[in-house]
Protein backbone atom coordinates (compact mmCIF):
# COMPACT_ATOMS: atom_id res chain seq x y z
CA UNK A 1 0.00 0.00 0.00
CA UNK A 2 1.24 3.85 -0.58
CA UNK A 3 2.22 5.41 2.21
CA UNK A 4 -0.38 8.29 1.87
CA UNK A 5 -3.47 8.98 2.81
CA UNK A 6 -6.03 9.16 0.34
CA UNK A 7 -7.90 11.84 1.98
CA UNK A 8 -5.26 14.20 4.14
CA UNK A 9 -2.16 13.30 1.88
CA UNK A 10 -0.09 12.01 5.34
CA UNK A 11 2.45 9.06 5.99
CA UNK A 12 0.21 6.09 6.94
CA UNK A 13 3.11 4.03 8.48
CA UNK A 14 2.72 6.59 11.48
CA UNK A 15 -0.82 5.39 12.48
CA UNK A 16 -1.98 2.28 14.15
CA UNK A 17 -2.23 -1.38 12.49
CA UNK A 18 -5.11 -3.51 13.96
CA UNK A 19 -7.40 -6.45 12.38
CA UNK A 20 -6.19 -5.94 8.54
CA UNK A 21 -6.47 -2.30 8.48
CA UNK A 22 -4.15 1.18 9.37
CA UNK A 23 -5.97 4.34 10.85
CA UNK A 24 -4.50 7.36 9.55
CA UNK A 25 -3.20 9.22 12.65
CA UNK A 26 -4.31 12.85 11.19
CA UNK A 27 -8.09 12.44 11.23
CA UNK A 28 -9.08 8.62 12.39
CA UNK A 29 -9.81 7.11 8.01
CA UNK A 30 -8.72 3.69 8.34
CA UNK A 31 -8.22 1.27 5.11
CA UNK A 32 -7.63 -2.18 4.40
CA UNK A 33 -4.40 -3.44 4.31
CA UNK A 34 -5.36 -5.69 1.41
CA UNK A 35 -7.29 -3.88 -0.83
CA UNK A 36 -6.61 -0.26 0.11
CA UNK A 37 -10.15 0.46 0.33
CA UNK A 38 -11.50 2.88 2.74
CA UNK A 39 -13.37 1.67 5.91
CA UNK A 40 -14.91 4.88 7.93
CA UNK A 41 -14.75 8.53 6.89
CA UNK A 42 -13.40 11.27 6.36
CA UNK A 43 -11.32 8.93 3.13
CA UNK A 44 -13.81 7.88 0.56
CA UNK A 45 -11.01 7.21 -2.15
CA UNK A 46 -8.81 4.00 -1.78
CA UNK A 47 -5.21 3.71 -1.18
CA UNK A 48 -3.54 2.63 -3.97
CA UNK A 49 -1.98 -1.17 -3.24
CA UNK A 50 0.49 -2.92 -4.91
CA UNK A 51 1.07 -7.07 -5.55
CA UNK A 52 3.82 -8.81 -3.64
CA UNK A 53 5.33 -12.31 -3.96
CA UNK A 54 7.61 -14.29 -1.60
CA UNK A 55 10.04 -16.02 -3.26
CA UNK A 56 12.33 -17.76 -0.61
CA UNK A 57 13.98 -14.88 1.07
CA UNK A 58 13.24 -12.24 -1.66
CA UNK A 59 10.27 -9.88 -1.30
CA UNK A 60 9.30 -9.24 -4.70
CA UNK A 61 7.15 -5.84 -4.69
CA UNK A 62 5.37 -4.77 -8.10
CA UNK A 63 5.54 -1.11 -9.06
CA UNK A 64 2.33 -1.13 -10.78
CA UNK A 65 -0.69 0.84 -8.38
CA UNK A 66 -3.92 -1.36 -8.13
CA UNK A 67 -6.75 1.51 -7.19
CA UNK A 68 -5.09 4.58 -8.17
Amino acid sequence: MRDVCSHAEVRLSEGEVEDGTIECWLHGSCFDLSSGAPINPPATQPVPTYDVKIDGDDVLVSLDEKNS
